[in-house]
Order: structure tokens, then C-alpha cells, then sequence
């Protein structure tokens, strides 16, 4: 893809090169006026491209560059008559009215844009300040109450500090999951097992598991590859601790581990009711949630690593039910 400067660049040469090519046919062919009458307007073309490229300033720099060419040549072509040269002086004042109109409409766009980009991103945040007041301010309130029990001597400290330490260790992970999707992904990568990472995040999900009463079946080749084992592994666990979610009880989670051309493929099933479309569409957007007590980041984090990695997410929604997760991994 190109850089900026270099479309910038281009769009300079193409302008420049646009009014010395016209004018150089009005030079060459002087005499011939049915030619003159199109060249003359062939001059709209490089003010175009200079007020969508540019804005008002370039398009005033590419009028002065009309003006530079073409001023010589009705002084050159003069034969002592205003009336044989009125087109001519027309068309500088026609050029001036249709360069400052698109410029002018132009930047107004540009303005437009501008403000409407900021509104979004005003939005956004609004959005995203007030998901993360919402999520923080529950088990807030919580420690609150407990506290102000047991500093008036009410309650059993024995009791409460459990629930306190809970509410405590949840609005820490709000904040790491926020913290974690606002700066960057950095990698350390080295040689690691696929398998033994998918392994290790099961085993992190094992007792969230037995509590709700899903298994957990694998299928998993040994496959190496140069990866972040602990952000691949935090990654796999968002995903297989939302398939725990979806699943009902009783029923099981299956991920698989095999090659698909030059790719790593890892699939994680539930046998859940499924998402539907909207859920689909949506799912990896900051703050998209369905599920009671989500903060809705753990998928877009997901997203993010493994495309860190190179890799990408895809999800699927199996005719027999529930919903497949597939990443793919370079090896």
C-alpha cells in the first residue's frame, strides 16, 4: 500500500504534469482553433484534482500555475483585437470562479468530516467511560457497604472479607482488561508447542468447567511455531471460557489442534444454543456484551493478539448447533 506522502507526491506530479502537457498543445497548435477551444478547458481538470486532493490552498497554487502558462500564450497569440481574445480573458475569470467554489467545497467537506470523525470518537468514549463506570461501580458499592458494616462493628469480618476480596479482585481485572486493550500488543515471541499452550489454557478453565458441569475434549497435533505462549494462552482461555458460558450443562467443549496448509488451526466448539446474527456481527467491538456481568473486551482483546501473531478469527455457526471459534496461526 501506498504511504500518504507518496499518494501526496503523486497527485503533485499528475497536477503539474496535467497543466505543462496542456499547455504545451496550446503552444504547438496556435493556429488551430478547434483544438484551442477544447484545450481551454482541459485546464478545469488539474483545479479539480488539486481542490479534492489539496483543499483551497492547493487549488489556488495550481490556479496561479494556470495562470503562469496560459497568460503568456493569449499575450503571445495577441492580435491587437479585445473582441478575438474575450474568450480567453473569460476563461481566467471562469477559472478563478470554479477553483475557489471547489476549494471552497472542498475544505467545507474536509470540515464536515473532521467534525463528524470527532462526534464519533466523543461518542465512543462516552460509551466506553460509561461501560467501564457501569462495571467498576457495582462491586464498588459492595466493598462500600460491607466496609461501613464493619467499621460499625456490625457483621462477622470473617465473613465479609471474602466477598470484599472478590469484588476487589473483579474491578482489578476491569482495569487489566482495559489497560490491556488500550496500549498495544508487544510480543515475545520464541519456539513453543501449540499443544502444550491450548493445554495449559484448558487447565486454567478446568475448574470454571467442573462447576458448570462441562467437559472438555481435545483433540490436539503437535505443531511448533514462534509465538507469545502467555498472550497466546490468555487469548485461548477468553475463548474457551466463553464457550463454557454458552454451553449447557452436561454438555461438551471440543478444540482441536491441526495444520490447514501453511496455517495452525485451532477450533473451539460449544454445543450451546449459538449467537445470533447480530451477536456475530458484533462480537469483537469493545463493549459489545450479552452475557450478564461481561465487560465485553475479552473477544476484541482475543482478536487482537492473534492478529499480532498474524493469525485471524473467524466464527462459525454449525447446522448441528452452538458455535465454532476458529483461529488461524502462521507456522
Amino acid at each position: 500500500m501506498f504511504s500518504t506522502s507518496l499518494l501526496k507526491q503523486k497527485f503533485f506530479w499528475l497536477i503539474t504534469i496535467s497543466i505543462l502537457g496542456i499547455s504545451a498543445v496550446q503552444y504547438f497548435f496556435s493556429d488551430t482553433p478547434d483544438l484551442q477551444e477544447i484545450d481551454r478547458e482541459l485546464y478545469y481538470f488539474p483545479i479539480f484534482v488539486a481542490a479534492m486532493r489539496y483543499g483551497m490552498r492547493g487549488t489556488m497554487i495550481a490556479l496561479a500555475a494556470v495562470y503562469f502558462v496560459y497568460i503568456p500564450f493569449i499575450v503571445h497569440t495577441w492580435k491587437g483585437s479585445i473582441e478575438h481574445q474575450s474568450a480567453r480573458i473569460l476563461d481566467l475569470i471562469f477559472y478563478f470562479m470554479f477553483a475557489f467554489g471547489a476549494g471552497y467545497l472542498a475544505d467545507r467537506d474536509r470540515r464536515i468530516r473532521a467534525e463528524l470523525e470527532r462526534n464519533r470518537l466523543i461518542i465512543s468514549l462516552g460509551r466506553i467511560t460509561s461501560a467501564i463506570v457501569h462495571d467498576l461501580k457495582n462491586p464498588l458499592i459492595s466493598m462500600i457497604g460491607l466496609l461501613e458494616r464493619l467499621s460499625k462493628g456490625k457483621g462477622d469480618c470473617m465473613t465479609y472479607i471474602p466477598v470484599i476480596l472478590k469484588d476487589a479482585y473483579r474491578m482489578k481485572r476491569i482495569v487489566d482488561d482495559v489497560l490491556d486493550f488500550a496500549r498495544p500488543v508487544k510480543l515475545n515471541r520464541e519456539e513453543c508447542s501449540l499443544a502444550s499452550v491450548i493445554r495449559q489454557a484448558v487447565e486454567m478453565c478446568r475448574e470454571k468447567a467442573e462447576k458448570a458441569g462441562i467437559r472438555i475434549g481435545t483433540d490436539l497435533a503437535d505443531i511448533q511455531t514462534s509465538a507469545d505462549s502467555f498472550l497466546l494462552e490468555r487469548a485461548l482461555i477468553n475463548v474457551i471460557s466463553n464457550a463454557i458460558e454458552a454451553s449447557s450443562r452436561g454438555s461438551e467443549v471440543d478444540i482441536s489442534l491441526r495444520r490447514d496448509d501453511d496455517s495452525a488451526l485451532i477450533a473451539v466448539r460449544d454445543h450451546g444454543s449459538g449467537m445470533d446474527q447480530e451477536t456475530i456481527d458484533h462480537c469483537f467491538e469493545p463493549y459489545f456484551s450479552r452475557k450478564k456481568g461481561g465487560n465485553g473486551l475479552g473477544l476484541p482483546i482475543t482478536k487482537r493478539i492473534i492478529e499480532a501473531h498474524g493469525g485471524q478469527v473467524e466464527i462459525r455457526q454449525p447446522k448441528s448447533g452452538g458455535t465454532l471459534f476458529k483461529i488461524f496461526l502462521p507456522v
